[in-house]
């Protein structure tokens, strides 16, 4: 099931589009965007819909606060206005679509679900006899469900998405734990560690994700045999 995260402060509007949702997603909702980042680390959102106008930080700047993970998480942007350098300033901060209220329900559906098409955006993978269910973070086999915790789900979410590239320890960090964070990258490394140990419990190779030593990590995609699109 998806995860769709709501940030809009007329109650009015996040209620219809959760009543619409609701039944195919599951729906999260927030008035302002003063705990953004907190709310979509903890809630994983596989879409984002964000209104501009906020009390505090507007939809812009917490579009932008997104960082890396704007690459992965679609966000649609959502306005009263229709100004032609807000559109593109929205677009050049890694916005997936801008919508003028009012909108039409049937329609903002559509245009999701024809963004997921065109983009391929992979929600679970099987690999071997496992079914890895990047939204709610459970490792599904013979064995039983495996949960993720909600760092290892994030880290795994952001090596998958970016298949056969070498992810370095910084970076996983600033997708998962934010820009301000200021542990050591060991921690990374203790993270990865409870994902392999996962991971082979669930009967995968835990050398899927390789490790490159003074590097980074890499998700290895030669033991998937097939990507489920949501």
């Amino acid at each position: 099931m998806r995860r769709l995260l709501i940030v809009d402060d007329d109650p009015a509007a996040g209620l219809a589009v959760r009543a619409f949702f609701e039944n195919e997603w599951l729906v999260e909702e927030a008035r302002n965007g003063f705990d953004f980042i907190d709310t979509v680390r903890q809630f994983a959102p596989d879409f984002i819909m964000l209104d501009i106008n906020l009390p505090g930080p507007n939809g812009l700047k917490l579009l932008a606060s997104l960082g890396a993970m704007a690459r992965e998480i679609p966000v649609f942007l959502t306005t009263v206005r229709s100004g032609e350098e807000e559109m593109l300033k929205a677009f050049d901060l890694g916005a997936a679509d801008y919508i003028v209220k009012p909108f039409s329900l049937k329609i903002l559906k559509a245009r999701i679900d024809r963004w997921f098409e065109r983009s391929g955006k992979v929600l679970e993978i099987q690999v071997g006899n496992t079914l890895l269910k990047l939204s709610s973070g459970e490792l599904v086999s013979e064995h039983g469900v495996c949960r993720l915790t909600q760092k290892e789900q994030l880290v795994l979410r952001c090596l998958i998405s970016n298949d056969g590239l070498i992810i370095s320890r910084r970076q996983l960090i600033d997708y998962a734990w934010g820009y301000a964070y200021e542990g050591t990258e060991r921690t990374v490394d203790n993270v990865i560690a409870a994902l392999r140990k996962k991971i082979g419990e669930s009967a995968i190779d835990p050398e899927v994700i390789e490790n490159h030593r003074g590097l980074g990590y890499r998700w290895n995609a030669k033991n998937i045999s097939s990507a489920l699109q949501p």
